[in-house]
């Protein structure tokens, strides 16, 4: 019995040692974690165990989704609520804080998503974009409004806030999408692209970067959109966003475009323009009233 209890023990520690790690950001209000590859329906199939990469700027090689809430100052809460997928070429996700402590500071309660990097399988990162929102939704004792979530991003994280606006069912799709710089055209990165590889899959083929480009699956419900980009942006060209505001167009869904003249891929040099912007925009669509 001994010997069958020790044995035991070291195939528990075994499977202990061997269980992927994973990292989380510290400074939220509140950190939630929706699932994991072992507990959500879809896995992206990552065996490595997630690390900080780039001087702890972002978070490699995910194989869970947690949500880091910043939550709305009391006095402010205007019931909005949005969330935030950092850029990284789908490869690293960033962990920026700066923007989700702004929305929070106006009133707006942020969620910095970490996502499954899709690895190949972007069904999973789709997923964890989803659950975000609906997760927010749920959150009605943080003072939110189930009609008044949206989503954000940057980078490939912008292509992810538009993929989630275009995606999701009718009747559960954002009330507001804003992609920034966001990388919405695959055919754009067509060859040689580490960022498609990582989406599509080492086998991708032409067909699949059509499909994967946002412009193309724009419908008359797609969630309405600002897009905040620069012009002289060479990571991810203007056209990215300017064919897909577009297909907004053609297909009359609400939708408003900045291009500020020079910043590169960000928006540091034009950060006050595009809270103003941001606000003014949620205000039009009659979600967001309050002073700034």
């Amino acid at each position: 019995m001994k010997r069958i209890l020790t044995f035991a023990l070291a195939l528990a520690f075994a499977a202990g040692a061997s269980a992927q790690k994973t990292v989380s950001l510290k400074g939220a209000d509140e950190t939630v974690r929706l699932w994991d590859n072992s507990t959500a329906k879809y896995s992206n199939h990552e065996t490595r165990d997630e690390e900080w990469y780039k001087k702890n700027t972002r978070i490699r090689y995910t194989s869970s989704c947690e949500l880091y809430i910043f939550k709305a100052a009391p006095e402010k809460n205007s019931g909005v609520a949005v969330a935030i997928f950092p850029g990284g070429g789908f490869t690293s996700v960033g962990m920026s804080k700066t923007l989700a402590k702004w929305y929070a500071s106006v009133g707006i309660t942020a969620a910095i998503v970490k996502y499954r990097l899709p690895n190949g399988h972007k069904e999973a990162t789709l997923e964890d974009a989803m659950g975000a929102v609906r997760y927010l939704r749920s959150r009605t004792d943080l003072g939110i409004d189930p009609a008044k979530v949206g989503v954000t991003g940057s980078s490939a994280g912008g292509h992810v806030a538009a993929w989630v606006a275009c995606a999701m069912p009718d009747g559960e799709k954002p009330a507001f999408s804003i992609p920034q710089y966001g990388a919405m055209s695959r055919v754009e990165f067509y060859t040689g692209s580490k960022a498609n590889v990582a989406l599509l899959g080492k086998n991708f083929c032409y067909q699949d970067a059509v499909e994967m480009s946002v412009q193309n699956m724009v419908t008359p419900t797609t969630s309405p959109t600002l897009l905040l980009l620069c012009d002289d942006d060479r990571v991810v060209l203007p056209y990215s966003s300017t064919v897909y505001y577009e297909a907004l167009i053609r297909n009359g869904v609400k939708a408003s475009m900045h291009i500020y003249p020079y910043g590169g891929h960000s928006l540091k040099k034009h950060a006050q323009e595009s809270y103003d912007a941001t606000l003014d925009w949620l205000n039009w669509l009659g979600l967001y009233n309050i002073k700034k």
